[in-house]
């Protein structure tokens, strides 16, 4: 990643939707980390040369319990891989290195599903003669949410943990929320549990002293915010973090799940055995496989790898996965949007990436849909539009009120079409028809409710809901078509595929712009304009709906329109969504209408203001943030990719 490409949030400890810190700065050591809410979570880091104290890792402020003083050592670098983050930082007695690293490595679920992160450490002295001590800690802020919180600390050697004296375990849902029960862990020799008063005992270069605390046997109720310490006079080294969160995700029923590994490991502590046992090897493989991913994204454009590398770790840890009778249910959580869990059309536009890497996760996905989907709850003939509200999966939140869900509010032609492409892609990613054949019942009601509605939806909303409701929506007119050829090809229904068919020739007739190129935002409206992304799915499933001439002529007008930092989404405003934007650079193999999308993007992410993990809605003139964060739509940057994989 080149030294010019400046994140707008760096990730750090990327897990899940609670366990998720980053650095809001260039900077490792010019803020207080944060979970990606923005809200303190503070780690913190020194290394100190001859006993000096050099700053690496957080921010000091005198109200601050955690942090500890010192000069900000000198940073010369920071790089974003897919899994790795690493600074460099320098000093005139030697150079020093720090990577942060989770191990989302899709393909094995079972380490993935871990809440773990690591930190290693590399010194390599420029002469000989100096003493170096590195010390770490992780405030107790990152297993509590609430003011006064009183907290437990708990150590033995090597190991310590601490968080909220009283569990309330999955006692509330919500958007802008942390995690307030469960323990964060720190794995090290030197772990130890410690307030403002003891802090200071770790900077004492050379101690062989373990603990601060004289009694291992009985927990440390600390009244002010404690942290987790620990200190290492070696060259390098490893620290480990862990979130212990007990239960999940409180499930349809009210019935509490629990994380994947569990179903691996049995329990917590056998698993963080595991993983610090596995950290070296773990970390080999992470780095083998950034580069391979990097290389990959780089053959599309040297943008396109680096917005890929940061877009990787947001994607995923955006979601949990849990073990639910014996089936993966992998639940997303809609970030700063309104917390919805397994919303559907945030599914839709995040699967490129799992359906390039475990295109199970895409079922785990849809599972939670298709079950509520089947409760008496759900009366509707089409797809609902969520699962609840994270961590809650207990039934759709989206347009409910007063316990009755609203006709009003739903998404009926966009949920159906989210539905059945999402489900035709994952078995065309590996042909395991397992999930499509059980519900093949709700699909084809899915599809005949395209079929009556879809060609020319009336005023409802789309995934764009944030512009409002709107009647004869051509893209959401193409959701519809694709999505009926999707299902023919899928069940082998030829019949569909002739509808789909003709709604495709007599959409291509009655969108046109007849005062200009290109085709129209709605069918009424001849003055208006609009991304047609939906359209992709023709082309990469193979279904042969559209001529490419219609693609290539849309692409001609988002060239015209294209702004500073894109495309807007469509005539009504210049915002536009990073996720559809990467889409369109699929619909034909325009090199040079690719380049210039990746390149406005990264330049969104290296010049906007607004300091926080990734948007996806945006302005497109100035890069202010219109809305959104560290959401999984972010998936939907490996369009290109996918689109390799599926047309070779």
């Amino acid at each position: 990643m080149s030294k010019n490409f400046r994140p707008t949030a760096i990730p750090l400890i990327t897990c899940d939707p609670f366990f998720s810190v980053w650095s809001f700065t260039d900077k490792l050591n010019e803020d207080h980390t944060r979970h990606w809410t923005g809200h303190r979570q503070s780690l913190s880091g020194i290394l100190t040369v001859d006993g000096t104290p050099y700053r690496f890792m957080g921010l000091s402020s005198p109200d601050s319990a955690y942090v500890p003083e010192g000069k900000a050592l000198k940073q010369t670098s920071v790089t974003v891989n897919a899994t790795t983050t690493v600074y460099t930082f320098t000093h005139k007695a030697c150079d020093f290195k720090v990577t942060f690293c989770t191990p989302l490595l899709l393909d094995r679920p079972e380490v993935f599903s871990r809440p773990v992160s690591y930190l290693f450490y590399e010194i390599t002295p420029k002469e000989e003669g100096h003493a170096f001590e590195v010390y770490v800690d992780a405030s107790a802020e990152l297993s509590g949410d609430l003011v006064g919180q009183n907290f437990v600390g708990k150590q033995e050697p090597g190991h310590a943990s601490v968080g909220p004296e009283t569990q309330n375990v999955l006692c509330r849902s919500g958007d802008n929320v942390r995690i307030e029960w469960g323990y964060m862990h720190l794995v090290h020799e030197n772990a130890a549990v410690t307030t403002r008063s003891g802090r200071t005992r770790f900077f004492k270069p050379h101690t062989s002293e373990k603990s601060i605390c004289p009694d291992l046997t009985k927990p440390i109720l600390a009244r002010r915010t404690p942290l987790l310490g620990t200190h290492s006079n070696k060259l390098s080294d490893t620290v480990v973090f862990a979130y212990d969160d007990i239960h999940s995700i409180l499930y349809y029923g009210k019935r509490p799940v629990d994380a994947y590994y569990k179903t691996v490991y049995g329990d917590f502590e056998t698993m963080l055995a595991v993983a610090v046992k596995e950290a070296d090897t773990l970390r080999a493989a992470c780095e083998e496989f950034d580069a391979k991913i990097n290389a990959d994204m780089e053959a599309v454009s040297p943008e396109y790898a680096k917005i890929g590398a940061l877009a990787y770790r947001q994607a995923i840890s955006a979601h949990k996965l849990v073990d639910v009778d014996g089936k993966q249910i992998f639940l997303s959580k809609e970030n700063f949007s309104n917390g919805c869990i397994g919303t559907l059309d945030v599914t839709y536009p995040s699967i490129p990436l799992f359906l390039l890497y475990n295109p199970e996760m895409v079922r785990g996905m849809m599972r939670p849909l298709f079950a509520f989907a089947r409760m008496d709850a759900w009366k509707f003939d089409f797809a609902p539009h969520d699962c609840g509200q994270y961590p809650f999966c207990t039934g759709q939140v989206y347009g409910l009120k007063n316990g009755e869900l609203l006709l009003e509010k739903q998404m009926p032609v966009e949920e159906c079409g989210n539905a059945i492409l999402t489900i035709a892609a994952a078995v065309r990613a590996d042909g395991d028809r397992s999930l499509a054949e059980e519900n093949a019942d709700l699909l084809k009601k899915w599809a005949d409710y395209l079929v009556e509605y879809g060609y020319n939806p009336e005023n409802q909303l789309c995934t764009d809901d944030f512009a409002g409701h709107l009647a004869h929506n051509c893209n959401l007119s193409l959701k519809a078509i694709v999505a009926l050829g999707a299902y023919a090809q899928l069940f082998d229904a030829p019949k569909y595929g002739e509808v789909a068919k003709e709604m495709a020739d007599r959409w291509v007739k009655d969108a046109k712009k007849q005062n200009g190129k290109g085709w129209r935002l709605t069918f009424d409206r001849d003055d208006t304009w609009s991304m047609k992304y939906n359209i992709i799915w023709d082309r990469l499933l193979g279904l042969g709906l559209f001529d490419a001439a219609v693609s290539e002529e849309e692409i001609a007008v988002y060239t015209k329109k294209m702004n500073r930092y894109g495309v807007p989404l469509d005539s009504r405003s210049d915002y536009t969504k990073l996720d559809w934007l990467a889409w369109t650079t699929v619909m034909t193999d325009n090199e040079k209408y690719t380049k210039k999308v990746y390149e406005a993007i990264a330049r969104m992410i290296c010049e906007s203001a607004d300091r926080v993990p990734v948007t996806d809605w945006y302005y497109s003139s100035d890069a202010a943030q219109a809305g959104f964060q560290a959401r999984s739509v972010l998936g939907g940057f490996y369009i290109n990719l996918l689109a390799k994989k599926f047309l070779n």
